[in-house]
């Protein structure tokens, strides 16, 4: 698959090869491109003017703010983008901030069958990328390629370097386990689908981390980590309640890997007559409006969504300026917020 993706990129030209066209030393042309001393104004300007010529793809400075158009490419699936629970107060927050900063936004669909580049990316008629959600690794790369400032939202790759604005995932986790904890459960599972993104299995992590430091061992049977995100995302209840009557044992509280999660599993079980909380606990993540429209109203960890957004662009303006400082994450904040499916026995 890496090979067929890549093969369909064009040659990469070299700072050589604007050398050789120009005749002039490899140097000088390294000089104009990141805006040093050293090589006069009319030389840097026609180094410019044939790295462009050749459609040279570099992270330079001066090629950069040479090319600088006020517009930000928002990438992002469709169906993330139709999801009015997270993602849309993510998006607000980035609309809102690339607007008070005098950039327009150009939204582009990934989509997962049909990797292609945005022409807006391909013509250089942005200044920088937002990739909101998850992205596979091969077409992070061919992005990348075109050397344009990029940030992740809500995600990062384990094996490609980029900045990333992301959420204490491990910590909050971590908290909410130990809330059930300190309200006498010991007998706690988890609801999510942990290795579909970083974000999940982050919260996996912190559920275990949790449940470690506490002195409990996690019952697997107790988990239901497999295929659950997709009932999550269409609250397919009933799918879930038949799951949950397969088990042989239920656990006295579930830590959720996002809040739309626990509310599909507090649906799933007031179908079969279990009572949240006075039957079963249940805690989610991220602090959706859901939470306050759902009965009982659902304790979560909150995350401020549109604050997520508003400082991806901010992170994302700095890197336009500061090409080449190393890539960095910056970690949201999340704060536990108690309401009343948790109980404590």
């Amino acid at each position: 698959m890496g090979r067929n993706l890549m093969s369909s990129q064009k040659k990469k030209v070299r700072m050589k090869d604007i050398a050789d066209k120009l005749n002039i030393s490899v140097n000088a042309v390294s000089l104009a491109l990141n805006n040093k001393a050293g090589v006069s104004s009319e030389t840097r300007q026609k180094v410019l003017e044939i790295a462009n010529e050749l459609e040279y793809v570099d992270r330079s400075p001066s090629l950069i703010k040479k090319n600088q158009l006020n517009n930000i490419c928002l990438m992002i699936e469709e169906r993330n983008f139709k999801d009015v629970r997270f993602y849309s107060s993510v998006i607000l927050g980035i609309e809102s901030e690339a607007k008070k900063n005098n950039y327009d936004l150009i939204v582009t669909f990934i989509d997962k069958n049909n990797y292609t580049i945005p022409s807006s990316i391909e013509q250089k008629k942005v200044s920088g990328i937002i990739i909101v959600g998850t992205v596979d690794d091969e077409y992070l790369k061919r992005v990348l390629y075109y050397g344009i400032p990029i940030i992740q939202v809500d995600n990062a790759s384990f094996s490609i370097n980029t900045d990333a604005v992301l959420t204490q995932n491990i910590s909050g986790a971590y908290m909410a386990t130990k809330y059930l904890i300190d309200n006498n459960h010991k007998e706690i599972g988890f609801f999510g689908e942990k290795d579909l993104t970083l974000s999940f299995y982050e919260r996996w992590i912190g559920f275990n981390k949790s449940m470690e430091d506490n002195g409990l061992t996690i019952d697997e049977k107790l988990c239901l980590t497999n295929s659950i995100e997709n009932y999550a995302l269409k609250n397919d209840y009933k799918a879930v309640k038949e799951i949950i009557e397969k088990m042989d044992k239920l656990p006295t509280a579930w830590v959720c890997a996002n809040d739309s999660a626990a509310v599909t599993l507090i649906n799933a079980l007031n179908i079969i007559n279990i009572r949240v909380p006075d039957d079963i606990s249940v805690i989610g993540f991220d602090d959706i409006d859901l939470c306050k429209a759902i009965t009982p109203n659902l304790t979560t960890i909150r995350i401020n969504k549109n604050f997520m957004g508003a400082q991806a662009v901010r992170n994302l303006l700095w890197r336009m300026e500061n090409i080449d400082e190393p890539n960095y994450h910056t970690r949201m904040a999340v704060e536990l917020i108690e309401r009343k499916s948790v109980k404590r026995i």
